[in-house]
């Protein structure tokens, strides 16, 4: 069963509770058809690219005063910024630990969603994944350690302008964040996409503002 997405005829809805024999997640349903399949060229890339493969949930956070006075062209800019400053900050730390001989790189490829709350505020979901040989696991928001979940805090902060406080990391990491997928393990590739594949549901997105409702890296 497929048809038009009534707010945005250019995509098309998934009613079955599979996706290319993959498991989704059915209470989601309708998901979008085109944003499963961009999720899912997204993972394959990554697993084409490496044999072990980093893949977290983590959703940043905008507080109420800052929400308050965005307007469209705010987060318009504000993905773009976000994950122009994540790059750099993955970059930097590379750069810093290949001083002390060779570490392996990554690409930070990602898949991301934006939402409309019972609020009637935006918010975002996304979906990191990374060269597991790069960065094992994405450690713990609000540590002192300089780890993953602090380097897109930091990206975040960025994005909106604000200097970086470690104490309120602003980003909100669900239960059981983490997916290590394996190149030639169907069951990691599906456990990976069956999480993320709720950034694919069609409900609480928003359409007609010139806003993008879902994204992913095109690398």
């Amino acid at each position: 069963m497929s048809q038009r997405h009534h707010a945005n005829p250019n995509l098309n809805l998934h009613y079955y509770n599979a996706y290319n024999d993959l498991e989704i997640q059915m209470e989601s349903l309708p998901m979008v058809t085109e944003y499963l399949d961009a999720l899912h060229i997204t993972l394959q890339k990554a697993t084409s690219d490496y044999p072990r493969v980093l893949a977290f949930r983590v959703d940043p956070v905008i507080p109420t005063a800052i929400s308050d006075r965005m307007t469209p062209e705010d987060h318009k800019r504000l993905i773009t910024c976000f994950i122009a400053s994540l790059k750099a900050i993955i970059k930097h730390d590379r750069a810093r630990k290949r001083q002390g001989g060779w570490v392996p790189d990554t690409t930070v490829r990602y898949v991301w969603c934006r939402e409309i709350g019972t609020n009637g505020k935006p918010h975002y979901h996304f979906f990191l994944i990374l060269n597991r040989d790069a960065y094992h696991l994405p450690g713990r928001a609000c540590s002192p350690n300089d780890n993953l979940f602090n380097r897109v805090s930091r990206a975040w902060y960025s994005a909106l302008g604000v200097a970086w406080n470690p104490q309120e990391p602003w980003i909100y990491v669900p239960q059981n964040p983490v997916y290590w997928i394996d190149r030639g393990d169907p069951q990691s590739f599906q456990e990976a996409f069956y999480r993320a594949s709720y950034l694919c549901k069609a409900e609480t997105k928003q359409y007609g503002l010139g806003l993008r409702a879902f994204g992913t890296s095109r690398n």
